[in-house]
């Protein structure tokens, strides 16, 4: 391995560990040996301290010094995608398509689809997403690349008011033999969509059982979230929202620290819209796994201002926290 692998393999891992000023430093050292890695690991060490505005700079110097690189179009499409800047974002995936190899084309597709989805050009947006799934390379890409492409596209047909398309969509995955496991994670945007598709046909008791299962295959997904508000359709004058700090006992002892020992127990963050603590713990149970539903108690509550948000927006949960472990007698985390 060279000296130069040896140090982008030390930065990566200095990301994976939340330490990306430590990453940023080694993209420095990498830029000075005229690496082209140097700018894609400084660029996500700044995404990761929430300065895109200097990720993007880094990224368009990157471009510049090395215009083959595809990997550097890909990531600058993607933060400038982020920053709502669209059709810069589209430049650069069309960038990335004209230097990368064949087998890598359906990861920038796919993320030039998102963007073309999120400027609200959902025709091009599908257009290009067909591409992603007409792939000969789909199935190297895995099987949770796949299911972000099919929560994609049944989003797509979900926006353009084709709920029946979008529940045929997830219907022929099922019918599709995995060769391998794809991602709560993905999971969950796909059965959201598919609640979403449910709720404009009018099946309303579907929508709300698919939400359900949404958000327990991962309740930190804004589209799982979302759709069991949706499904639900409850509104009310007297609600407010509410940030609210949970406790619980969790079901089985942690693997990573004593198997054999006791099931330790838990506090968590919620926002919530409700009329009442009383009604927002039964919002929040249904987010949490059914074992800890009956040992889950408000500690505190918190109000919340939301004065850019309709008068009387949806009930239900809008985000929940980390969970953050302890055993009993422990000082509890902040």
């Amino acid at each position: 391995m060279s000296e130069q692998d040896e140090l982008m393999a030390e930065a990566f891992a200095h990301l994976e560990a939340g330490d990306p000023e430590s990453a940023l430093e080694v993209g420095k050292r990498l830029e000075s040996m005229q690496y082209s890695g140097a700018y894609e690991v400084q660029a996500m060490a700044y995404a990761d301290m929430d300065e895109m505005e200097q990720a993007v700079a880094v990224l368009e110097a990157g471009v510049a010094h090395a215009p083959g690189v595809w990997l550097l179009w890909q990531l600058l499409g993607n933060y400038r995608s982020d920053l709502g800047r669209f059709p810069a974002a589209i430049e650069a995936y069309e960038a990335a398509s004209n230097c990368a190899p064949d087998e890598d084309l359906v990861i920038v597709d796919f993320n030039h689809a998102n963007a073309l989805a999120r400027h609200g050009n959902l025709a091009s947006a599908q257009t290009r997403l067909d591409r992603v799934l007409e792939s000969p390379h789909l199935a190297q890409a895995g099987r949770t690349f796949i299911e972000n492409a099919i929560a994609l596209r049944m989003h797509l047909f979900n926006a353009q008011g084709e709920p029946k398309a979008a529940i045929a969509t997830y219907e022929a995955l099922h019918k599709h033999e995995a060769g391998d496991e794809g991602s709560n994670v993905s999971m969950a945007d796909v059965v959201a969509e598919l609640s979403l598709a449910y709720k404009q046909s009018g099946e309303n008791d579907k929508a709300l059982a698919s939400a359900l299962e949404a958000v327990q295959l991962y309740k930190w997904s804004d589209a799982a979230l979302w759709a069991l508000r949706a499904a639900r359709d409850a509104q009310s004058d007297t609600a407010h929202a509410m940030h609210l700090i949970v406790e619980g006992q969790w079901y089985e002892p942690l693997e990573d620290e004593d198997p054999d020992g006791p099931a330790p127990e838990f506090v968590t963050t919620y926002d919530v819209v409700a009329d009442d603590a009383e009604e927002a713990l039964r919002l929040i149970a249904e987010c949490e796994p059914p074992q800890v539903r009956e040992s889950l108690r408000i500690v505190e509550t918190h109000p919340i201002d939301h004065e850019d948000e309709s008068p009387t927006p949806y009930k239900g949960v809008y985000a929940t926290g980390d969970y953050h472990m302890y055993q009993p007698g422990e000082e509890e985390v902040d």
